[in-house]
């Protein structure tokens, strides 16, 4: 039902031992809003942190960066840019964006009212040229043909810049609709322009939603660019997990050496699968 800009939700969850509860989920989002995500795959959503707490965030982020750059574990590229992994285990300032809105209710609207959520960051470096990430998708497990019985791997993906992004840092580029189905191919490392990309540009707080299987890149950065500062806050359905928590654990999990000096084929059956 909407009311105004409101839409509200009630579902019916098929949990029979619960005894069928319902949770409704109300969200600012219009369905016209819902409808362009859905359809193009991202929604923009200015403003969508205030200042301060763009630049909280954004000091948060830089300490981490710092204080893990030297790790052998790092994922960086030094000097240039980092990713960091995990945040919600690593500063409890992170915490309030747990529940996030309308970023939240825009999910579990879309997803379904379960979700859990990951959050992650990338910094680039102030001063530094050619820093981009070239095309990609976060989900690249659709398989061609499509099977029967293949379940689409939906998540949401909130992108929230803590930075001012303009020409200097470079453009976030996306390609519209390249998130249904599988046919968007383009080779490991390709920077080049494509027919129909948009390009956005941001303000500290500002955020996108794209859907995870949609393609994306950053336009090379130049040499008085500022600091480029991202969160990715992911949805995921709650289903999507490799563990129930139920029962009585192995006192030494046999699968951990199976996984440790198996191939990659017994990994992957035994839930070892990154994107």
């Amino acid at each position: 039902m909407a009311v105004g800009t409101h839409l509200s939700t009630e579902f019916v969850l098929s949990d029979q031992g619960a005894g069928y509860p319902r949770r409704t989920v109300a969200t600012a989002a219009t369905p016209e809003e819902l409808d362009t995500l859905v359809g193009t795959g991202y929604l923009t959503r200015p403003k969508l942190l205030d200042r301060a707490a763009a630049e909280a965030l954004a000091a948060a982020v830089l300490g981490l960066a710092e204080a893990e750059a030297d790790r052998p574990e790092a994922e960086s590229l030094p000097g240039q840019s980092i990713y960091l992994r995990s945040l919600l285990d690593k500063d409890a300032a992170f915490h309030f964006l747990l529940r996030l809105e309308p970023a939240l209710s825009i999910a579990r609207t879309l997803l379904g009212p379960q979700v859990w959520i990951d959050l992650e960051a990338r910094l680039n470096h102030a001063g530094r040229s050619g820093v981009a990430v070239p095309w990609h998708a976060h989900l690249p497990v659709i398989p061609d043909p499509l099977p029967a019985l293949f379940s689409y791997p939906h998540q949401i993906h909130c992108l929230i810049y803590l930075d001012r992004v303009t020409e200097r840092e470079g453009a976030l580029c996306l390609l519209p609709g390249s998130h249904r189905g599988g046919g968007t191919r383009l080779p490991l490392g390709d920077q080049t322009d494509q027919p129909g990309q948009v390009e956005l540009y941001f303000e500290p707080g500002d955020a996108v939603l794209i859907h995870a299987g949609l393609w994306h890149r950053t336009v090379p950065s130049s040499v008085d660019a500022g600091y480029r500062r991202l969160l990715l806050l992911g949805y995921v359905p709650s289903w999507v997990r490799a563990d129930t928590g139920r029962g009585v654990p192995a006192e030494r999990p046999l699968t951990a050496e199976l996984a440790r000096t198996g191939d990659a084929e017994t990994r992957e059956l035994l839930g070892e699968f990154q994107w």
